[in-house]
């Protein structure tokens, strides 16, 4: 019986003042809703100018740190002025809130500048070119759960976050410079500092070879069969693999029409033991 009353007691509630509860949730929800409208506009924004930043400014501003704390930013600045329109409509006095909102952005801001350096990340963004699980390429993407490379062939490699943290990366585009290595195995009877010479002369004709750091060869190991040169020298990133195939093809060359220059060939020693009686 007590139950019967409850329940038609709150029968008689909603009945009696149903227009006033239609008309609260009415309100509410139209809040909600700008609220909500207000975020996904003011966050599409700022992703959209982060985008951008992240494809021409990353490369080229080397306090990275520092754009990363602005957008961040800028993120919160559109929740807090989210929260003090949402508080002005329910009621609440915020007439003196900017300076509040102002403080609290600035403490965020300071916040996410220790913070952020200490939280795992991973070491690149999108343009970037990188090397991972075997895979070279573009970071064409990056969302919550996979990062998606562009290999040189065409084909996109999609790769979990999870496992890319937790190996090796080779970045290559986190400086503007790259640096060649070439091994060469050269002939015990010629004369190194002839050798060098002409390797160096090749490097310093190609347009694309920097001059700082300087082309330098170097003995790095020696053996019966020859003695094994590198030749270092430093291009621009975009120039890498064309400038490498161009000397390549230049050394080649030179040891085909160069008698100075004589390519150790491989030898292997073959013993024949003598069986008969």
């Amino acid at each position: 019986m007590p139950e019967e009353t409850t329940d038609q007691s709150l029968v008689e509630y909603l009945q009696t003042n149903s227009d006033e509860i239609v008309e609260q949730v009415s309100r509410y929800s139209y809040l909600i809703a700008d609220s909500l409208y207000f975020i996904l506009i003011g966050m599409l924004a700022v992703f959209l100018v982060h985008k951008l930043a992240s494809k021409f400014l990353y490369p080229y501003f080397d306090n990275k740190r520092f754009l990363m704390v602005t957008f961040g930013t800028l993120y919160v600045l559109v929740l807090v002025v989210t929260v003090i329109l949402v508080l002005r409509q329910v009621g609440f006095d915020v007439s003196n809130g900017g300076p509040v909102a102002i403080l609290l952005v600035l403490f965020l801001a300071v916040v996410l500048y220790f913070i952020i350096p200490f939280l795992p990340k991973l070491p690149f963004m999108p343009g970037h070119m990188i090397e991972t699980q075997g895979v070279l390429g573009t970071v064409d993407s990056i969302s919550s759960f996979h990062t998606t490379i562009r290999r040189f062939d065409g084909t996109m490699a999609f790769l979990p976050n999870a496992l890319v943290m937790a190996s090796k990366i080779l970045n290559y585009s986190y400086i503007p410079h790259r640096r060649i290595e070439m091994p060469l195995s050269i002939d015990n009877d010629c004369d190194f500092e002839a050798v060098e010479a002409r390797l160096l002369s090749i490097a310093a004709n190609e347009h694309r070879v920097l001059g700082d750091p300087a082309p330098a060869v170097y003995a790095v190991n020696a053996t019966a069969a020859g003695v094994e040169i590198m030749l270092y020298c430093w291009v621009e990133n975009a120039d890498f693999l064309g400038t490498r195939s161009d000397l390549w093809l230049k050394l080649v060359e030179l040891a085909r029409e160069d008698s100075a220059v004589t390519l150790s060939l491989p030898q292997q020693e073959v013993y024949v033991k003598d069986e008969r009686p």
